[in-house]
Parts: C-alpha cells; sequence; structure tokens
C-alpha cells in the first residue's frame, strides 16, 4: 500500500509539473497589510532600528522625543516571501503593483533628512545601513530597483523634495521635483501620501503615482490618471528572477520619521518549472527538516544542567519598550544590545539582539548560549535567551559601569580603577577568542565582568 502511494504521489507531481509547463500559468498574490502589529514580526524581515509599532511600519526609529536618537538611522522592513518575476521557457515577465500609504513627519519643525524607499531586493542580506555602498553603486550586480521619496538634496538632486526611479545605484535613472505638483514630502505638521507603484511586465514599463490623503484613517483617493514618473525597464535585466519586495529608509545629520501606515500588494507571477518544482519542493523540504533540527537542538540546549531560560519575544519587546532607539546600548557586527526592564521581577537587562549578517547558521547563537553553562567567579552569567521565527536574542543582567575601556581610557576627568578592582578583573580565566577592554563589562562592583562575545 506504502509503495502504491508512492507511486500515485509520484505521477501526481509529475502531471502538476507538465501542466505548468505547458500553460507558464500566472499566479496571483493579492494581499493587503495593516494597521500593523507584531504578528506582522512573523511574516516581514525587520532590520533594526526598523520596528513595528503604532500600527505603522517604522522604517526607521519612531522615538519623537530625542532628536539625537533619530540622526544617522537606516533601516529597513522586507517581506520574507520571495516572488518569481519571470518564466524561463515562456519568456514572460510578472506584473505588480505595490501601494502604500506613508507619513514622513518632519520633528518639532527640523530640517527633513534622507528619505524613504520601496525597493525589489534581491535577498534578505543588503549591505547594513544602506542599499548599496561607495564601492558598489552603480554595479549592475547590485540587482536592486527603487522608488525613493527624498527630503534631502544631494548633488546629483534637483532639490530637497522630489520623488526617483533608482536602478543599482543612489542616483536616480528617472526623477521629478514635487515642488511643483503642490506635494511636500515631509510639510510642517502630519501630512499622507498614496503611492502606486505599478510595473507592465507586457508593456515593460514602470509607472509611479502619488496623491495626498487628508486623513490617516480616511478613504483612499482615487489614482491620478497620469504617472509622475514612468520608465521603460524589463526587469530580467535589472533584477533577480527570485526577489523581495520591501521598504528601506535613512535619517542623516537630521531627523525625520519614516512610517508605512498601510500597504497593498499584488503580483501576478509565475507557477514553478519542473527544476523549479523539484528545486522549490527540496528548499521546503530541507528548510523544515533544518527547522525540525534546529528544534531539536534548542530542545537538547534546554535540558542541559545550568541552562538559562527561554524568554518569549513578547516579554523582552515590552522590556525594551519595543526595542526602542532610545534604549540602545551599543551596535556591532553581532547585531544591536538593548537595555530592558523587566517589571516583575525589578531586574535591568540588557538584550542583545542577532543581525542576520552575523549569524552564519546559528553557530554564534549556540556558541555563547552553550558558554553561559561555564560558571566561573568573574564570569557574569546569561540570564536567557530567545528564539523564535528567526528572531535570535540573548539576555544579561544590565552592567551598569560599562565596558573596562571606558574606566581605562577615558581620560583624567574619570576616576582611575583601584588596584584591587584591577586584580579582581584580571584573577578570573576563561577560554575566550577576542579579550580585550571594550569586551569586559563591569558590574555595580565593578568586580565582575562578562565579556560581550565569545
Amino acid at each position: 500500500m506504502g509503495l502504491l502511494t508512492a507511486k500515485l504521489n509520484t505521477i501526481f507531481i509529475f502531471l502538476c509539473c507538465l501542466q505548468s509547463i505547458s500553460q507558464a500559468k500566472l499566479k496571483k498574490f493579492d494581499k493587503q497589510y495593516g494597521p500593523f502589529d507584531e504578528t506582522y514580526y512573523d511574516i516581514f524581515q525587520v532590520v533594526p532600528p526598523a520596528t513595528i509599532s503604532n500600527q505603522a511600519l517604522q522604517v526607521t526609529s519612531d522615538y519623537a522625543k530625542n532628536l539625537m536618537i533619530l540622526f544617522n538611522n537606516a533601516g529597513r522592513i522586507l517581506f520574507e516571501q520571495s516572488f518569481k518575476l519571470w518564466d524561463d521557457s515562456s519568456k514572460r515577465v510578472a506584473s505588480f503593483n505595490s501601494s502604500f500609504l506613508v507619513n514622513i513627519y518632519r520633528v518639532k519643525n527640523e530640517t527633513a533628512t534622507e528619505g524613504l524607499t520601496f525597493l525589489i531586493s534581491p535577498d534578505l542580506e543588503l549591505p547594513t545601513n544602506s542599499l548599496t555602498n561607495g564601492n558598489t553603486d552603480g554595479r549592475s550586480a547590485n540587482k536592486v530597483i527603487a522608488v525613493e521619496l527624498d527630503t534631502f538634496k544631494q548633488e546629483f538632486d534637483p532639490d530637497d523634495n522630489h520623488i526617483g526611479i533608482d536602478i543599482h545605484s543612489v542616483i536616480s535613472v528617472k526623477v521629478e521635483s514635487l515642488t511643483p505638483h503642490g506635494i511636500e514630502l515631509a510639510g510642517i505638521g502630519a501630512r499622507f501620501y498614496n503611492i502606486w507603484v505599478q510595473y507592465d511586465g507586457i508593456k515593460k514599463v514602470l509607472d509611479v503615482y502619488i496623491v495626498e490623503q487628508t486623513e490617516v484613517n480616511g478613504s483612499t483617493p482615487p489614482r491620478p490618471e497620469n504617472p509622475i514618473l514612468t520608465h521603460d525597464v524589463d526587469l530580467r535585466d535589472v533584477v533577480n528572477q527570485e526577489s523581495y519586495f520591501g521598504f528601506s529608509a535613512s535619517t542623516g545629520n537630521f531627523s525625520q520619521l519614516n512610517c508605512v501606515l498601510r500597504w497593498n500588494l499584488t503580483v501576478l507571477g509565475f507557477i514553478c518549472s519542473i527544476l523549479d518544482f523539484v528545486t522549490t519542493s527540496g528548499y521546503y523540504y530541507h528548510k523544515k527538516k533544518a527547522a525540525r533540527s534546529e528544534s531539536i537542538t534548542l530542545g537538547a540546549l534546554k535540558s542541559l544542567p545550568g541552562m538559562p531560560r527561554d524568554f518569549e519575544f513578547k516579554v523582552l519587546k515590552k522590556a525594551t519598550n519595543n526595542f526602542d532607539e532610545k534604549n540602545k546600548l551599543g551596535e556591532g557586527g553581532f547585531g544591536v544590545v538593548y537595555k530592558g526592564y523587566l517589571v516583575g521581577e525589578n531586574l535591568e537587562i540588557a538584550v542583545k539582539w542577532f543581525s542576520r549578517e552575523s549569524i552564519k547558521g546559528q553557530d554564534d547563537f549556540l556558541a555563547e548560549l552553550t558558554l553561559s553553562t561555564v560558571f566561573g567567579i568573574n564570569i557574569f552569567k546569561l540570564l536567557g535567551w530567545s528564539h523564535k521565527h528567526g528572531k535570535l536574542l540573548l539576555i544579561y543582567k544590565y552592567m551598569p559601569n560599562g565596558s573596562l575601556d571606558k574606566h581605562l581610557f577615558s581620560g583624567p576627568d574619570k576616576k582611575p580603577l583601584s588596584w584591587q578592582i584591577r586584580y579582581k578583573i584580571i584573577s578570573g580565566k576563561v577560554i575566550h577568542r577576542d579579550l580585550k577592554a571594550n569586551n569586559i563589562m563591569l558590574d555595580s562592583k565593578s568586580s565582575k565582568y562578562r565579556p560581550r562575545k565569545e
């Protein structure tokens, strides 16, 4: 019976693949998103300082009370599902419509800066803090196309209030000042704009439309008859066949909030060929297998003696005030560290959120988690961890005296450490691959340390 079932399944798969090749059917994806809440973390890749809060995608920090926190931000929010944008056998190219409501807010009448983009990305791993960088900008290998809403004038821009189409570069191939159209992206007070980014896969034309919406919860106004930008482009020449949709934003030496309040996405793509079918099936099989293996690994870790507790993500989110930028303690190649407070336990904590770029598999995360079982007088024990939907976090007790380098190299205004305290710091022993002053954290008594990374 099992053999017969296996044969029938094989025949069914084969027939499905033949049908996909013969008909090259279009596959429609049509979803409406927003208002946004924490459940959207499950379907979006959110790169800090971007967050999901206040019913919006906050593509840069949303903390408006402290302007310093808003400076020099760069965040991204990408839909975690990829889309197949053309079919090899039929040569047909997908069509899509991405319409979204944005609020680009000038904080306290400060000078607006940088901007917000809708983008099509080759993967979820774009360069940190950017779409491209100084060495790669303009290269066709970037495989990025974006529509920018720009509020800052650079030497190649018409003004500080424009919209543009970018391909592989921050320099637009098509650009239009919005001022003559009576549109001010970052005007005084709250302003809301609907943007439509539409691509016709038959005509190979990208059109962009924009119109103001008077109220955030008001009805969406009709799309303008004429696009503000239009550009002839064949997606096959500029993006990956499998690509991702989403948003990025940045701030420079000034400040602004970059919010996406609603997002409607329609993609008329393709079902897979035989090779794609087998490859995709294999991918999801191995992904499921890896997830199962990952679950087993973490399950085994939970059972180890001395292993710290497993925190729920929502608990950490509440403790850090939704990973608020004002609670950021530091940032490095591994990710970002936030200060938090567990109300029920009256405990200050430090939460390390590993970035996707710094995790190769889960080696760093699991290594640091496992090392917490090493007990020593001068090792500050890890409090816990969280691992859900690809989010990897480690939780430590907050160390109020910061790192050792701040006490050794901060100049004459800093009180020097006594030799007794210095001896306590160096007397403990632990294997560590990167032992240096800024990796040694001091507690309130300056007598214990916790390496920042192992």
